[in-house]
């Protein structure tokens, strides 16, 4: 299975998450109804749900909790007939509008839709408390939000097609991104440069790793990891990298994703062909 896939499934766990996180406007509610199949089935201890049009209805028990959802584990692999199936387990925290705390271990089976190339639906959720802790609550909201939006900006880099379009989204309008190549200040610049070395991929495989994030402020993060990077050249010439990322992201709740503010990057192991 190539990153690509990986990281689209990952995109939008990572957004599920984030509604319960923040106050739940209708804005919100719209962009996380954007991640469910028509016909979802979602079972839980609140009980089971078919069809998305009945999500809307389950989120008012919500209203005026805070809630965190630690991630500690996640795999995706290759289910029944083709089907992607995202395997995790949480450590989920809650603070009830009557000052009720709880805390507990939790398993998330997640079905998606079949997909290719563009973000997945999710066709089942199924969601198994596992036991109780004693955690004190900590905000999960920053983690999460900057993890859908590193797992997109990889997706999207890995379609290695040339097209800016999608980073529009995921740039603040006035970015910054260093690279060894150079700066690049402009969608234009950008698109010049997807247009130019990554175009020549035939393959791109982003592996993350010590991941770190810290919060700057209620609309700002600063975020810090590494890729163990792979590719092959349409000319079937294997590639390997390593570097380290550090990113200044500005976020606007009510949009779909987080946006990056600055970008640096330092080639750790340079772009190398091997045989």
């Amino acid at each position: 299975m190539k990153t690509l896939q990986l990281h689209l499934a990952k995109t939008q766990y990572y957004r599920w998450y984030q509604l319960y996180e923040r106050s739940m406007t209708e804005k919100r509610i719209k962009h996380q109804m954007e991640l469910l199949a028509d016909d979802i089935f979602l079972q839980s201890a609140a009980g089971e749900m078919r069809g998305k049009e009945s999500y809307p209805e389950r989120l008012k028990v919500y209203d005026g909790w805070q809630n965190a959802h630690h991630v500690q584990a996640v795999s995706v692999q290759e289910h029944e007939e083709g089907f992607l199936q995202l395997l995790a387990s949480i450590r989920y925290q809650n603070i009830q509008p009557n000052g009720e705390k709880a805390s507990y271990t939790i398993d998330y089976t997640i079905d998606f839709e079949h997909f290719d190339r563009s973000l997945p639906q999710f066709k089942t959720v199924k969601i198994t408390p596992t036991g109780q802790t004693e955690d004190i609550f900590v905000d999960a909201y920053p983690e999460n939000r900057t993890k859908a939006l590193l797992h997109y900006w990889l997706a999207t880099m890995e379609l290695c097609d040339g097209n800016v379009t999608p980073f529009a989204e995921l740039l603040t309008d006035s970015f910054e991104l260093n690279f060894s190549s150079g700066t690049i200040r402009s969608l234009d610049d950008f698109s010049v440069w997807l247009n130019g070395a990554p175009k020549h991929m035939k393959e791109s495989n982003h592996h993350p790793e010590n991941f770190e994030v810290n919060t700057i402020n209620d609309t700002t993060y600063e975020m810090k990891v590494e890729f163990d990077w792979n590719g092959i050249t349409l000319d079937d010439r294997k590639m390997i990298a390593h570097t380290s990322h550090h990113w200044i992201i500005v976020d606007d709740p009510e949009e779909r994703f987080a946006r990056i503010k600055t970008m640096n990057v330092t080639q750790l192991t340079p772009f190398t062909v091997v045989d």
